[in-house]
C-alpha cells in the first residue's frame, strides 16, 4: 500500500470510487480504503434509481439531481451503455383519475417539475401499454413519462470506475479500516492512520457512507456535529420472471406507500415501498432479530402483493430474496460534501442519492480540491452548515 499519497479517500462505495477516478485524473498518487468490499453496502444493497423527478420540491437540489443523471448519460456515452451498466427507457409513474388523491400528487410533482424544466410527459394509459405491456392498468389511468431518467446496475459501473481508476495509479484497497488522523502544527491533515500502516497525505474525503460521522470523528480535536443517521430500507428481489411479467423501466404507481419496481438484470425484478422501509426502520430500532425477520416476512408479503397487483402473470410461487439496506441520511436530508470547519485538507462526501448524484459531487469535488475554487453548484450543502448544532 502507498506509504504516501496526494488524497486518501476513505470508503469505496459509489461516491468513492467515483472520487478515486476523478482524482486519478488530476494527481499522481490516489489511495482508496474501503474496510469491506467496495461496493457491497448501499451502493450494492439499494434500488439504484437514477432520477430528479422524486425531488421536486427544492430547485436547487432538483438541479443537482437532473445535472446527476446527465451525468450518467455521458458516461453511457462514453463507455457505452453496457459496459457502465446503464440502463435508460425512464421512468414512469401514473395515478387513477376517479381518485383525488393519488391524482392530486401526481398533477402536483408533473407541474413543479415542467415548472423545473424538467423532461416530464402525460401519457394515456394505451400509450403506457406500448411502453409496459404487462402491466395492469386501470381503465382510467394516466401516466407520466420522465424521459431523461434510469437505473444503474451498480457492481458494472463499480468496476468500470475502478479500472479506469487503477489504469492511471490508483491503488484501490479492500479490508482495510482507517483507524486515526494525525495532523500537523498547524491543525492540517498530514497522516492516516490504516490496519495496513501509515499513510502520508494532506488529503483526506471521507467517503463512508453510514460510518462517515464515526471516521470523521477519529481526526484530533474536531468535534463531529449530529449530522447524519442510518435509515434502513427494505428490498425484495424476484426472478428470473417469465417474460410475460417482466417491466422494462422503473416503474411507481401513485399508490398509498409509494410502492416502486424495476427490472434486474438477470430478468428479474426489483421492489419496494417507503411504508416497509418504515417496517425495516422500526425493526432496527427494536435491535431484536426476531423483530427484523417479522419485518423481512411481512414487508416481502405486502410487496409481493403489490407487485402482483401490476403485474399479474407474476403469480404466487416465483422466489423472493428480501434484504435491508442501511442508506446514510443526513440529518437536513439534503448531501454533505465539502471542507470540515477547522482541519485543513479534510473534506466530507456523503449523499441519500449516492448512485444519481454520486459521480456528479465526485466531479465537482474534485475540481474544487485541485483548483482551491470554491464551487458554486455545492456551496449550498457544506459540512458547516450543522457545526452550530455541536456548540
Amino acid at each position: 500500500m502507498l506509504e504516501l499519497a496526494d488524497a486518501v479517500i476513505i470508503g469505496g462505495g459509489v461516491t468513492g470510487m467515483a472520487l478515486a477516478r476523478e482524482l486519478s485524473h488530476r494527481m499522481s498518487r490516489v489511495l482508496l480504503v474501503e474496510a469491506n468490499r467496495c461496493g457491497a453496502a448501499a451502493t450494492a444493497g439499494g434500488f439504484a434509481w437514477v432520477n430528479a423527478s422524486s425531488k421536486w420540491d427544492d430547485p436547487g437540489y432538483h438541479r443537482l439531481n437532473a445535472d446527476g443523471c446527465r451525468v450518467h448519460h455521458e458516461m453511457a456515452t462514453v463507455w457505452d451503455a453496457f459496459r457502465t451498466g446503464w440502463h435508460g427507457g425512464g421512468s414512469l409513474a401514473w395515478a387513477r383519475r376517479s381518485h383525488a388523491t393519488e391524482m392530486g400528487s401526481l398533477v402536483s410533482r408533473f407541474e413543479a417539475l415542467q415548472a423545473l424544466e424538467y423532461p416530464v410527459f402525460w401519457l394515456s394509459r394505451g400509450e403506457m401499454e406500448v411502453l409496459e405491456p404487462n402491466v395492469q392498468f386501470a381503465e382510467d389511468a394516466i401516466g407520466m413519462f420522465a424521459a431523461s431518467e434510469g437505473w444503474s446496475d451498480t457492481r458494472m459501473l463499480m468496476r468500470l470506475m475502478a479500472e479506469d481508476a487503477r489504469a492511471r495509479n490508483a491503488e484501490i484497497a479492500e479490508y482495510t479500516q482507517a483507524t486515526g488522523f494525525s495532523l500537523d502544527h498547524r491543525g492540517a491533515i498530514s497522516s492516516v492512520e490504516t490496519t495496513a500502516g501509515r499513510v502520508s497525505t494532506r488529503i483526506v474525503v471521507i467517503c463512508a457512507g453510514a460510518q462517515s460521522a464515526r471516521i470523521a470523528g477519529l481526526i484530533p480535536g474536531y468535534r463531529a456535529p449530529h449530522f447524519l443517521t442510518r435509515r434502513p430500507g427494505l428490498l425484495v428481489e424476484v426472478g428470473p420472471v417469465h417474460e410475460t411479467a417482466r417491466l422494462h423501466r422503473v416503474c411507481y404507481p401513485a399508490t398509498v406507500g409509494a410502492f416502486h419496481a424495476r427490472p434486474t438484470p438477470d430478468g428479474g425484478l426489483l421492489f419496494g415501498a417507503d411504508d416497509t422501509d418504515l417496517l425495516a426502520s422500526g425493526a432496527a430500532q427494536a435491535a431484536a432479530r426476531s423483530s427484523l425477520d417479522r419485518a423481512l416476512a411481512n414487508g416481502t408479503e405486502r410487496l409481493s402483493a403489490r407487485a402482483r397487483s401490476i403485474l399479474p402473470a407474476l403469480g404466487p410461487d416465483v422466489p423472493a430474496a428480501a434484504r435491508i439496506c442501511e442508506r446514510p441520511m443526513p440529518a437536513d436530508e439534503l448531501p454533505i460534501v465539502g471542507p470540515l470547519p477547522g482541519i485543513e485538507g479534510a473534506y466530507l462526501l456523503v449523499s441519500h442519492s449516492g448512485v444519481t448524484i454520486g459521480p456528479l459531487l465526485a466531479r465537482l469535488l474534485a475540481h474544487e480540491i485541485v483548483t482551491g475554487i470554491p464551487d458554486r453548484q455545492i456551496a449550498p450543502y457544506r459540512p458547516a452548515r450543522f457545526q452550530a448544532s455541536a456548540c
